[in-house]
Parts: C-alpha cells; sequence; structure tokens
C-alpha cells in the first residue's frame, strides 16, 4: 500500500483552524507525496509457534495495511546473532526474516543490539539485561563486520538502521549525548555495507525526540504539547554534519513528556510530531546534496494512563499522528509493536495470536484502510476532531 499525500514542498505543515473547540486539519492542493507506512516487529509478532489461522490472519493485516517491517538483529524477539567472536547463530533472525519475505513487503533491519562480548561480557553468555549497552569502541569494526554478515545472509534486505534511540551512547558526565561515539560507530558501518554493496541504503541516527514539560535543556521548538529536548536537536545536526554518508534520516519519539507524561490532550499533544517533522525536514535539506527522506522509527501516539490502546479512540489518536506527520513532510513511520498483548503498551494492528482465534484486526486497521481508500481515489483527506472521535471527510484536491 501506498499513501498519497498532499503536502507542502519542504516546510509547511498541515493547517491547523480551531472552530468552537474543533480541531481541523487540511492539506492544501498539491502535488502527491508518498508517505510509507511499516511496522517494527518485536518480542511478540505473530511468530511460527503460534496457530497458523491466527498468524496467516496477521500476516494479511501486514500486506494490505503496510509498506514495510522492521526487524533488530539482536532483542525484540531475536536471539543473540554471534554468541563469541567468529561464531554466528542465525536461526531466530532467519525466521523472523523469513517472516518478513512471506508477507511481502519491504524488509527494513535495524543493527541492534550488540553481542556480549563487544561490550565486555563473556564469550558465549548473553546477559539481556544489558541489551541496551553500547558495543565498546575497540569492537565498532567487530559490529560492522557483523553488519556486513547481516547484509550478506539477506540480500533481500536493501534498508539497514544504524543502532536504536542511542542506547548506551548517553554522557552523564556531561549530560549530553555521546553523538560523537555513535557517529563513529555509524560511519564504520556505513562504510562497511556500502563497501559490500554499494546499492544497501543506510540510516541513522534514531535520536529520541525527547520532549519536557520543564526541559532541562530546552529548544526553540514547543507547544502546549512541551517543549523539545535541545539535546535532541544537537546530536542530528552532529550527525548531519558528521557522518560520511546516510540515505535517510531516522527518529523516533512519543507525544508525551519525559518529565509529566502527557500534558493536554492525547490529539492535541501529536502537534509536536508535525513540530518536530517540520524541524527535521528543513534540517535534512544539506547544502549540495539531496534532501534526507525522513523516518519516523517508533511513533508512539499515546493516550492518557488508563485509556485502553485498544480502543477506538486509541485508533483515531493514532491515525492523528501519522496523518500530521504525513503532511509535515515525513517519508515513512513504523507502528512499534503490531500484535497486542499485556507486555505492549502501544496501539497494535492485530490481537494476540497465541490462540487459533487470534490474529484479527484492532480498530486501527480499518481506519487505515479507510484513509488509503481516499487517496487511492485521488481524493485528499479533511481529518477533523469532534465529540472525541476523529472524523475523517474526503475532499476533491
Amino acid at each position: 500500500m501506498r499513501w498519497q499525500w498532499w503536502t507542502a514542498a519542504a516546510l509547511t505543515a498541515a493547517v491547523a483552524l480551531l472552530l468552537g473547540g474543533v480541531v481541523l486539519h487540511e492539506s492544501p492542493p498539491r502535488p502527491p507525496q508518498a508517505l510509507m507506512v511499516g511496522a517494527a516487529l518485536t518480542q511478540d509478532s505473530a511468530d511460527a509457534w503460534n496457530p497458523e489461522p491466527a498468524t496467516d490472519r496477521a500476516k494479511d493485516i501486514l500486506r494490505r495495511e503496510t509498506d514495510m517491517t522492521n526487524q533488530h538483529i539482536m532483542g525484540w524477539g531475536v536471539l543473540n546473532p554471534s554468541p563469541a567472536r567468529g561464531e554466528r547463530d542465525w536461526a531466530s533472525l532467519d525466521a523472523r526474516v523469513a517472516f518478513m519475505d512471506d508477507v511481502g513487503v519491504t524488509p527494513v533491519i535495524t543493527l541492534c543490539g550488540a553481542p556480549d562480548w563487544m561490550k565486555g561480557g563473556d564469550p558465549g553468555e548473553t546477559d539481556w539485561s544489558r541489551i541496551e549497552v553500547a558495543p565498546d569502541r575497540a569492537h565498532f569494526a567487530d559490529f560492522a563486520e557483523l553488519a556486513v554478515d547481516v547484509a550478506k545472509r539477506y540480500p533481500q534486505v536493501k534498508h539497514f538502521v544504524v543502532w536504536n534511540e542511542l542506547k548506551g551512547f548517553y554522557d552523564s558526565e556531561h549530560d549530553r549525548w555521546d553523538i560523537e561515539g555513535y557517529t563513529d560507530l555509524y560511519n564504520q558501518v556505513y562504510r562497511a555495507l556500502k563497501a559490500y554493496d554499494p546499492t544497501i541504503m543506510v540510516g541513522g541516527p534514531y535520536v529520541p525526540m525527547d520532549s519536557w514539560k520543564d526541559a532541562p535543556e530546552a529548544s526553540s521548538i514547543s507547544g502546549p504539547w512541551g517543549t523539545v529536548d535541545q539535546r535532541a536537536l544537537d546530536a542530528v545536526q552532529y550527525w548531519l554534519a558528521h557522518a560520511v554518508g546516510a540515505d535517510f534520516l531516522a527518529v523516533d519519539g512519543s507525544n508525551g513528556t519525559r518529565d509529566k507524561g502527557l500534558i493536554t490532550t492525547p490529539e492535541a499533544s501529536n502537534a509536536k510530531f508535525a513540530a518536530v517533522t517540520r524541524w527535521l525536514v528543513a534540517h535534512a535539506n544539506r547544502p549540495g546534496q539531496p534532501p534526507l527522506p525522513v523516518w519516523w522509527m517508533e511513533l508512539h501516539a499515546d493516550v492518557a494512563p488508563g485509556d485502553d490502546a485498544a480502543s477506538a479512540y486509541a485508533a483515531d489518536v493514532a491515525l492523528d499522528a501519522i496523518l500530521q506527520v504525513g503532511d509535515a513532510g515525513a517519508d515513512a513511520v513504523f507502528l512499534w509493536q503490531p500484535e497486542a498483548g499485556p507486555r505492549s503498551h502501544s496501539v497494535a494492528l492485530w490481537d494476540s495470536t497465541s490462540s487459533a482465534d487470534g490474529g484479527r484486526p484492532e480498530p486501527l486497521v480499518p481506519r487505515l484502510a479507510e484513509v488509503e481508500q481516499s487517496w487511492a481515489s485521488g481524493d485528499r483527506v479533511t481529518y477533523t476532531w469532534r465529540d472525541g472521535r476523529l472524523v475523517l471527510s474526503p475532499t476533491l484536491p
């Protein structure tokens, strides 16, 4: 499925009008731009040991409603691919890549996390409590070698994201991201992958675009939903200036604040996604180089604590976030953890596949289909919050 968006040339976002308490977003008539909608597979994602009727339903949902699937190389449903130096154990990653192949949409692999022997652990051991620890700088080259081995094993995968949320790259002494260390890792991985296959697409830095009610490092990007952390923006700008190359710019984030959670309604908080996307699009237009596509690797459109993530309202909040990101100029969004379950607090695409009756669509699925149908007809969509629901109205361009 390709989503057609009527978006501004570079920085123009959706128009927001406040009319009698109803927030109206309208995309002006412009040339269409495609926004890819993907799913980030995590711990529970229609795995093969679950009943086939349920997993088949889940795969059908991905085929109909998404363009891409993403899988990490270690953790998030996959075991350690390199228990010791020189060893490779591909069984669990093979299974997830086979799942993506069966679905048939574009596969993406996130190169995270690092085997224990690359971060001070004992060879042959895996301490899952340290999954968010980055590889030691002395092992950056080993991690790059592992990345190339992943690319060799799965030649059908042409899109790779380097690392996840700068995990293990926070400089506590200086209270900021160690973006220099991350960029060193990124550059080694980028060079290695491109040397193996120049057609491979590589992106980063997967910075968490945190916002705060009372920001320790406040930026100029703010609204009723909070203020974006300047340290996140600094990290993106450093990476853009010092990466040896890139094919897309990856970030993630939530509509809530780090210190107080949601400080306005969830739908009003989604304006953060549009504001950050506009900033990213502006800075991805590097002088003398093609603009980088903007990818949201995790788009967490949270609802208030206690609200049901499987409700129609939560689905509307998620859809509103997708629409706002598309109108602001992003090229791709990934929905984190598409299978609902006790460990998931995200809006899912299908319910648990642990029983034969599972794998059935959650409320977001028909809403995605509704928008896709409008765009496939050449219409643009006005989306309006009214009485706690997102009302979609196709209008001719």
